[in-house]
């Protein structure tokens, strides 16, 4: 049972996880044995691949041109079996994977976090083979306990990250290239969705079937596609052709999620299919026939659970609009970071989601000494963060008089030469630097000339090769749904909406609506997408009484019961600590508090104190006894104290 000294029943989301204050560490002790110190946790872990201690490298997002086939020895895709995963889960976990060629063996770095190295080497034998279009592709299974779940979920996930990392697959090819392989998540209080089925009209298997928002095809072959067009082809005219068949022509985006996850060189991307936007960069085009919709405007490509990752989203929206006027080239300066013709580089003031130098969690700010020396230094952007002023103009939001001079700094390479990166606050930005002035783009670029759109619509689609099962269209269903959302969304490291993100001057909208509504009416799916509580399960070897609602104000106690999950952690355990972490406070910053478990049950207490409002990532550990090696269970974002 939960209880709180304020009005929980009242806001449900509120009445939050009660950590930190509380009871008295042994209760009346019938040992000698002393409680564990809050010192000897594990550091919390990082997310390879978008968050790290010192970098983080962006989903790739690259043009996507015709190209020459996908060459021998490329890793392809990936499935996972289950394909949707809970923190409890027991059993095995199967991976199937695809290489393009004849490939007998793989390498694999499986992750490991909480040894030594951080991982375990591994060789993956070739099962069979099967052939696309005259290709050999290699085919490669691995099961797996779920056990491995123990290591894994120590990676911060939930709400606002779906997924964790299994491990990096070592390109077979040689060329240098990772790919990490993600395990899709899901919280055990993933709401119900209504789904129905699109049956054809002459009769026969229903390839389609909807939720509220989100649209599942059957296309076989849709990623295979990709062994022609080395990596960034798919079929995406047919599954385009497909989805208007049965849903409406008033999406200006189709965000396609592939059942079989891709790998490298093209895991995430957009591709603009009509622009006629004038004076941002963008070149024109109208390539609208050779999909069927009239409205369509871009379409993209995210994996995994990257449909859940604020960044990931508003990254992949904004490429409608740019960054392609090359501000680094303008100031003369040699351009550096992750595709730097297609991002923004290094430069002040304010934070940019699409930065090519610098991660969405960081921008330059200007310091001024009392003597008058000024200097720029790296810094942390206010939550939520937004898309840069220049942004915002070439979405038709500021006048041109409302974008400040940008400086540009010359040494563009000086953090990570070909990566987007989350340098320490506080470090230093070196080197000359040149203000590009809003006359210089208007001279190089002209005026911004185009509509604007305060309504973003976009479709959320997962292509699979049978039906997807009632609960994956859960799991999409209810990140597309959140997508849409205008507050309540926001990620533990600060990314919010679209909404919030342009400043509340545009709002995206992904409900589904099909071509016949008379046939095949709107789904209305109700719950709230916003703070969502967290399911009693999501603590893999913990299971609480109630659901842990995702925000809490600051100076409320909270008390949190329930029991040590033996299916999980069979054994007895004496003591629990649960550790809150909140975004950018030195990890030796983190709250903690412990208490007794007897019979398997524990109680425990938290309370945020006026100070300590943020965002918190949530984990968990039990101790056999007081001089045993903390055995860690999950560590959960975001709950928000404010």
């Amino acid at each position: 049972m939960v209880s709180s000294d304020q009005s929980v029943t009242k806001r449900r989301r509120y009445g939050v996880l009660a950590i930190m204050a509380g009871l008295a560490v042994l209760g009346a002790r019938e040992s000698a044995v002393l409680p564990p110190a809050a010192g000897r946790l594990p550091a919390l872990a990082h997310r390879p691949g978008v968050v790290s201690a010192r970098t983080a490298q962006a989903s790739r997002v690259r043009r996507v041109d015709a190209a020459a086939p996908l060459p021998d020895h490329s890793p392809l895709s990936y499935q996972q079996f289950p394909a949707i995963l809970h923190p409890g889960a027991v059993g095995s976990i199967r991976l199937v994977l695809d290489v393009v060629g004849d490939v007998p063996e793989v390498g694999f770095r499986r992750n490991v976090p909480t040894t030594a190295t951080g991982y375990v080497e591994e060789l993956w034998s070739r099962l069979r083979t099967r052939s696309v279009a005259g290709r050999l592709v290699s085919v490669f299974e691995q099961t797996y306990p779920a056990t491995i779940l123990s290591d894994l979920l120590v990676y911060p996930h939930g709400h606002d990250f779906p997924q964790v990392p299994l491990g990096r697959l070592d390109d077979p090819g040689g060329s240098g290239e990772t790919a990490t392989m993600w395990l899709r998540i899901a919280s055990t209080d993933l709401p119900a969705s209504t789904v129905r089925l699109i049956t054809p009209p002459e009769g026969g298997t229903a390839t389609a079937q909807y939720a509220s928002h989100a649209v599942n095809l059957v296309l076989p072959g849709f990623d295979d596609a990709r062994i022609d067009s080395a990596g960034g082809g798919y079929a995406l005219e047919a599954a385009a052709q497909s989805f208007y068949q049965d849903f409406a022509d008033q999406y200006q985006t189709l965000a396609f999620i592939p059942h079989r996850m891709p790998l490298v060189p093209l895991d995430t991307f957009n591709r603009t299919v009509w622009s006629d936007i004038d004076g941002i960069g963008m070149p024109l085009a109208d390539d609208r026939a050779a999909f069927g919709g009239t409205a369509l405007r871009a379409l993209q490509v995210l994996p995994a659970g990257f449909l859940g990752h604020q960044a990931t989203l508003l990254h992949q929206l904004a490429h409608h609009w740019g960054d392609q006027m090359h501000l680094g080239t303008l100031a003369g300066f040699v351009p550096a970071g992750n595709d730097p013709d297609r991002h923004t580089p290094l430069l002040y003031p304010d934070a940019t989601l699409m930065g090519g130098v610098l991660y969405g969690t960081r921008q330059v700010a200007r310091v001024v000494t009392g003597d008058g020396v000024e200097r720029f230094e790296i810094a942390r952007p206010t939550a939520p963060v937004r898309f840069h002023p220049l942004q915002l103009y070439r979405m038709g939001f500021l006048d041109r008089g409302e974008v400040p001079d940008i400086t540009v700094f010359a040494e563009q390479a000086q953090f990570e030469p070909q990566r987007v990166s989350a340098p320490a606050v506080g470090t230093a930005v070196a080197g000359e630097r040149e203000v590009v002035s809003m006359n210089t783009i208007l001279a190089a670029f002209g005026t911004r000339d185009g509509p604007v759109f305060t309504e973003w619509n976009q479709a959320v689609v997962i292509i699979s090769d049978t039906l997807l099962s009632q609960e994956e269209m859960d799991y999409y269903n209810f990140y597309a749904q959140r997508a849409a959302a205008s507050a309540g969304t926001r990620a533990y490291d600060g990314f919010g909406s679209f909404f919030e993100a342009t400043g509340g001057r545009a709002s995206l909208q992904t409900a589904m609506l099909t071509r016949d509504a008379a046939a095949h009416p709107a789904i209305t799916q109700a719950g709230d997408v916003g703070d969502v509580a967290f399911g009693t399960d999501d603590w893999r070897g913990l299971m609480f009484d109630e659901p842990i609602p995702g925000r809490l104000p600051t100076s409320t106690a909270l008390t949190l019961r329930g029991n040590i999950d033996p299916e999980v952690l069979p054994g007895s355990y004496r003591f629990l600590i649960i550790r809150a972490s909140r975004f950018g406070d030195p990890p030796g910053d983190a709250m903690t508090v412990q208490t007794s478990v007897s019979g398997g049950r524990f109680v425990i207490s938290l309370r945020f104190p006026a100070d300590g409002a943020g965002a918190y990532a949530i984990d968990a550990f039990v101790f056999v006894d007081g001089e045993a090696t903390p055995i860690p269970t999950s560590v959960i974002t975001p709950l928000f104290v404010d």
